[in-house]
């Protein structure tokens, strides 16, 4: 028989991790090799938006307007479709760490009917209240552009569950650690998109030129397309997402735990467009007035791309703290989340001095005839918030671990520590009462930003990231939620810890018992009692020492 560990390494430090990880440049190489394809994907969905934008400003203001408007309320659908994509890609990742394909398989079609049911609701609604909605939105504006708006915001609800679905498949290949299949397929689908697009918008040749309900009816197709594709590719095993026979019929329980992971990190978004629009009438109640609301727009649409790879490292950062996670083993997740957060940092403060050097020339790209005082208010902003773009990499990075242990409240409560309570009063406060004008606003948000980062980190250190996973796994559950708290914590490090360590382990939840699959070793059978465990068998193999976690985390 094997005697397991009487100890477990100590912590380390959050900053020494970071050390560590500029000293074994290698822990970097997974993070950017799983954050680079995101990186090409997230481009391929901007260029295909400026195309739409492009093409539809062929046909003049009026059409511009309406597809402005109901973009604003298209926000819905991908905070609804994030409420879903986040749990799944959390939950997806922790099944793959874990070597489980049944549970991997039953989170995708879990996922998959939890879209459903939701798009279904969200179209519904969306395809009653999208006339009033742009009503409101248009006020004294032109009523042809409600009447262009309506039709292409009802077409876009009723495909709802195509738009949703898309961000899911990718979400789900993503969390099981394929980013290079979702960046093939959102290229072949954003083709198909400016294609069908073109054909349906204009109508050349045998096509019907439909102008605006034709971009809509383009975007759907392409996205239905894309959802076919990916759900061919589960069911035929030729991804690492491999959907096994098994029903879609909702499992309340597992519909919990990915909504209660994927609503905080949905609200997030919430709290920063809500919080924007409060920033914009302090700006414009500044000397600048209008001009620095065209100033803060144009640096937010830069911000947008300086934010890509931010985005791309937090989404790997998920994906490896999850799989880390999935397999029990807690340090390796601190070491790949910090590595990821240094990555994060090193990447966005490259970016944060090149806007800095460049921000004039940037600001007068995106408008060429700019108003002087848009150049002046505008690269400002890009200089002032650059400088908060590492802190904010902190932020983004450490959420997207959380993330992956699906613990998604503190990014929650940081956007709104940051966001509410700190960015909008500072900005107000030096712009408006202390007179800075609009430079008052952007040190008021690189504030906030700040405040949201030591939030998070501050609990990213604290480490009860790692409880909130194991509180959602069957073993919790059905195990170890009645043990007491000592007896659970040498558990979890003397066995779960140690063996599944070992390359190939897998842990099997029975209803009795828990079994440790070792491969050629044999395996391992803990029967648990009221207040404590015990080792029931140890099958075939030769003795082995059980190892200790690994000194560097598993790629």
């Amino acid at each position: 028989m094997w005697n397991p560990p009487s100890s477990h390494p100590p912590k380390r430090v959050v900053w020494k991790a970071v050390l560590s990880s500029l000293r074994n440049p290698q822990l970097l190489r997974p993070v950017w090799r799983l954050a680079l394809p995101v990186i090409l994907t997230n481009l391929l969905m901007a260029l295909v938006n400026i195309a739409d934008v492009f093409m539809v400003g062929r046909l003049g203001p009026i059409e511009i307007a309406a597809v402005g408007m109901s973009s604003t309320v298209r926000l819905l659908v991908i905070i609804f479709a994030f409420s879903v994509t986040a749990g799944a890609m959390a939950l997806v990742a922790q099944a793959k760490g874990a070597r489980d394909p049944s549970r991997l398989s039953f989170v995708a079609r879990q996922s998959i009917s939890l879209t459903l049911v939701l798009a279904l609701m969200l179209s519904l609604v969306g395809w009653v209240l999208a006339e009033p909605t742009l009503r409101f939105l248009n006020g004294d504006g032109e009523p042809l552009a409600v009447r262009l708006g309506t039709k292409y915001l009802q077409l876009l609800f009723a495909g709802t569950v195509f738009l949703a679905g898309n961000w899911l498949v990718s979400s789900l290949m993503q969390g099981a650690g394929d980013t290079v299949t979702p960046l093939f397929l959102s290229g072949a689908i954003n083709v198909l998109n400016i294609l069908f697009n073109y054909l349906l918008i204009f109508g050349p040749g045998p096509f019907p030129g439909l102008g605006v309900t034709g971009a809509a009816l383009g975007t759907i197709l392409a996205r239905m397309l894309g959802v076919v594709a990916g759900l061919v590719l589960f069911y035929s095993g030729r991804n690492v997402v491999h959907i096994l026979p098994g029903s879609y019929l909702p499992n309340w329980r597992m519909f919990r735990d990915i909504l209660s992971i994927g609503i905080p990190s949905a609200l997030q978004g919430m709290v920063r467009n809500t919080s924007q629009l409060l920033v914009i009438r302090i700006v414009t109640s500044t000397a600048a007035g209008s001009y620095g609301a065209a100033a803060l727009a144009i640096g937010l649409q830069i911000e947008s791309l300086a934010f890509m790879p931010g985005l791309a490292i937090s989404i790997a950062a998920t994906n490896l703290v999850g799989q880390s996670l999935g397999a029990w083993q807690v340090d390796d997740a601190r070491r790949w989340g910090d590595a990821a957060s240094l990555l994060g940092m090193i990447v966005m403060s490259i970016i944060g001095v090149l806007l800095v050097l460049f921000a004039p020339s940037l600001v007068r790209l995106f408008d060429p005839s700019a108003h002087p005082t848009v150049v002046a208010a505008g690269t400002s902003y890009i200089r002032i918030v650059s400088l908060s773009l590492p802190v904010l990499a902190l932020s983004m990075v450490y959420n997207g671990a959380l993330r992956g242990a699906g613990d998604t409240t503190p990014g929650l409560f940081g956007n709104l520590l940051g966001r509410w309570l700190t960015g909008v009063p500072t900005s107000y406060l030096l712009a408006v009462v202390l007179g800075m004008g609009p430079a008052g606003v952007w040190w008021g948000l690189v504030a906030g930003t700040a405040v949201a980062g030591i939030y998070v980190l501050i609990r990213w250190q604290g480490g009860r990231w790692a409880d909130v996973a194991l509180r959602k796994t069957d073993l919790y559950r059905r195990h170890l939620v009645n043990l007491p708290e000592e007896t659970r914590e040498r558990y979890l490090r003397e066995i779960r810890t140690s063996l599944m360590a070992r390359p190939g382990a897998t842990e099997h939840i029975e209803e009795a018992n828990v079994r440790y699959q070792l491969g050629q070793s044999g395996s391992v059978r803990i029967h648990f009692t009221a207040q404590d465990y015990q080792v029931a068998q140890d099958e075939g193999g030769e003795d082995r020492p059980i190892p200790g976690p690994n000194e560097a985390p598993r790629s």
